[in-house]
């Protein structure tokens, strides 16, 4: 025990193992997360999961599934215990487990059909974050028309506007939007399906490989209120774009609306002419990074949710640079892991910062080079990372690859980048790459600039 400092009162049940407690803790680890590993490792193995109980010295964390459990423990477990190593006093182990694996209370789906899986008791398709709540969106310049948008599809009185496209760079706070509008619709009641990009991609392949498109289609076509995020998942794939723009055309034909959360604005995605003009036929809004004055705020509401409090001069630092809502966050937590350790100092909250800036840089110049490459061969970003098989496309796809491995990333990590590719179609494309590289000087430019 520190000087100065009393030993914790024993709560009944232990306030630390409460649900509420473990799913701070966890969002604070993931904060720290999504800029210790590469976006497409994050958004494709750590997001969705959800930390469950704290047992004999070890947190157990749900996964989507038994196979992105094993992954995790396999191959992210000592990342994961370091972030949490910030965030928590006490030293604990972390073990990923599959849904209902951690919980005897829980009940296991049935296996008797596809049908009633669709739909959640709460009149939900897919899952909603209820931690991304309206209540706790921050309120920017940046985002303002994006909200305002947003809240006009589950807000009485006029007409409203659908579809609505929030897009904006990475971490800038798209998802927490579009969640939270969907925890609105539902509680009025109103019938909701929240997806992913790669969520809608995988229930719909699914149902084909089941025979139960039918029943795919009843759940996501009669909702009131449609939420797509991450659209720039589905650049590419032709099939799963059709049924995108089937199901927009029923949800807003029965009157319901649809938000729609991207990148880039649709039209860069490359995306189908058809499904482009029936995005751009409502709103399309920007969500912007915060102004250097909104920085300050917003994190003066994170800790005011955390019930913490920071020095003055941490405060300064903290708000001093640029970043997204993502960066901004993990600063933040690192200064509460440290402070709650004792350790908090100048010196070492700004190293912390000055690592975590390293991390957000290497993934921004992952994205240039594919936007480099892409302009190159004039083509959209979404068209590289997609399923196009036209000439351009592929080896466009092939110089990317190269010049990704030539800056330092795995073939697994490259894979992910270009729409969840094996490493061995990676390593026959960057052998591509190079070849092409050799033949063209332009190539050869590209490689050694990216």
């Amino acid at each position: 025990m520190r000087p100065g400092e009393g030993a914790r009162t024993p709560v009944a049940g232990d306030e630390m193992h409460s649900p509420r407690a473990l799913a701070r803790t966890w969002q604070a680890v993931l904060g720290r997360l999504e800029l210790e590993v590469s976006r497409a490792n994050f958004e494709t193995w750590l997001a969705g999961t959800s930390a469950h109980a704290r047992r004999e010295g070890e947190l157990l964390v749900e996964a989507r599934s038994a196979f992105r459990a094993d992954w995790l423990n396999e191959n992210l477990g000592p990342v994961v215990e370091r972030c949490l190593a910030a965030i928590e006093e006490e030293r604990l182990g972390v073990r990923f487990v599959a849904p209902g694996e951690g919980s005897r209370e829980r009940p296991e789906p049935s296996s008797t059909s596809t049908t009633r899986r669709e739909a959640a008791p709460d009149g939900v398709v897919g899952q909603v974050n209820r931690s991304f709540t309206l209540g706790r969106y921050f309120r920017s310049e940046g985002s303002a028309l994006a909200l305002a948008s947003c809240l006009g599809l589950v807000e009485d009185g006029g007409a409203v506007i659908s579809p609505v496209v929030v897009h904006g760079p990475p971490g800038v706070g798209k998802t927490h939007l579009l969640h939270g509008v969907a925890a609105r619709a539902s509680q009025q009641g109103l019938r909701v399906a929240c997806l992913s990009g790669e969520g809608f991609t995988s229930r719909y392949q699914r149902a084909l490989r089941e025979g139960t498109v039918e029943t795919f289609q009843d759940a996501v076509r009669s909702v009131d209120l449609l939420i797509i995020d991450d659209l720039h998942d589905l650049a590419g794939k032709t099939g799963t774009l059709r049924e995108l723009v089937h199901t927009l055309d029923a949800v807003t034909h029965a009157g319901g609306g649809a938000a729609i959360g991207s990148e880039l604005r649709p039209r860069e995605l490359g995306l189908p002419e058809r499904l482009c003009s029936r995005l751009e036929a409502g709103i399309v809004a920007t969500v912007e990074p915060f102004a250097a004055t909104e920085r300050r705020t917003f994190i003066e509401q994170r800790l005011r949710e955390l019930r913490v409090a920071l020095p003055g001069w941490c405060l300064d630092l903290l708000s001093g640079g640029a970043g997204s809502v993502r960066s901004i966050l993990a600063g933040v937590h690192a200064a509460v892991g440290l402070q709650r350790r004792g350790l908090l100092s100048e010196l070492r909250l700004a190293a912390e910062l000055g690592a975590l800036e390293l991390h957000g840089r290497g993934e921004e110049t992952a994205k240039a080079v594919l936007e480099r490459i892409a302009a190159h061969f004039s083509l959209a970003t979404g068209e590289v990372e997609g399923r196009s098989r036209a000439a351009k496309a592929t080896q466009a796809r092939a110089v990317a690859a190269a010049a990704l491995q030539e800056r330092g990333s795995s073939y697994s990590e490259i894979g992910a980048l270009l729409g969840g590719r094996s490493r061995s179609t990676i390593k026959g494309l960057a052998e591509r790459g190079r070849a092409l590289g050799e033949d063209d000087p332009a190539v050869a430019g590209l490689l050694r600039t990216a």
